[in-house]
């Protein structure tokens, strides 16, 4: 069953409107990720998380859908729905849970030299990467891809904050954190004193991309 036909069910047995902020409170995470997996199968935990929240049986209705066929020409990729990489100062703390999946094709993972094994998919925030990456935007991280390379875009750690930002490396031990957008100023981060602060390299953002406005 997919979001928007669970919505449609509760509306029905309800008989009120259920908006994104309803389902998200229902699933915990945010109303903007709520929206973003409307057309996304419901798992049985998510299913689960509703009935509990609404008082329906929405997972006994599931029995009655017909059940959606792995496509073998796709790949699937844990989605973390309260993972947020800031691309401005950002509050947003970085939490391992997992709330979905997002399908790509195997040729699109073939053709950005990515391996499924390695990826994860987030939600940028804030306006820092503008006008390269906008808040919203879905970011494909490869965790595999932590060797940084001069004006590449990662997925960083920094005090328990992730951050969508180009990296450039100046031996022996500095790291520049740069934002696209001119407004936010560079950075420094001296590796050889990275003990004293929290920092890591998550990934590479391989593949971005954002829902049509």
């Amino acid at each position: 069953m997919k979001l928007s036909e669970a919505i449609e069910e509760l509306t029905g047995i309800l008989r009120r409107k259920i908006s994104y902020t309803d389902i998200a409170s229902a699933l915990n995470v945010t109303r903007q990720y709520a929206n973003q997996i409307k057309d996304k199968e419901l798992n049985k935990e998510q299913l689960k998380m509703l009935d509990e929240h609404f008082g329906t049986y929405l997972s006994d209705l599931q029995l009655h859908f017909p059940q959606k066929k792995e496509d073998e020409d796709c790949i699937s990729i844990p989605v973390r729905g309260e993972v947020s990489a800031s691309m401005g100062y950002g509050v947003v703390v970085y939490n391992e849970t997992q709330t979905a999946t997002y399908s790509i094709s195997k040729q699109l993972a073939k053709d950005l030299g990515v391996c499924n094994c390695h990826l994860e998919m987030i939600f940028a925030q804030g306006d820092s990467m503008l006008p390269t990456i906008e808040g919203g935007d879905s970011l494909l991280i490869d965790h595999s891809k932590k060797e940084i390379y001069d004006g590449k875009i990662y997925c960083v750690r920094i005090e328990n904050q992730l951050y969508a930002k180009r990296l450039q490396k100046i031996p022996p031990n500095t790291i520049v954190v740069v934002s696209d957008n001119s407004k936010y100023r560079s950075f420094e981060i001296d590796l050889s004193k990275c003990c004293d602060y929290d920092f890591e390299v998550i990934g590479e953002v391989r593949w971005w991309g954002r829902v049509a406005r």
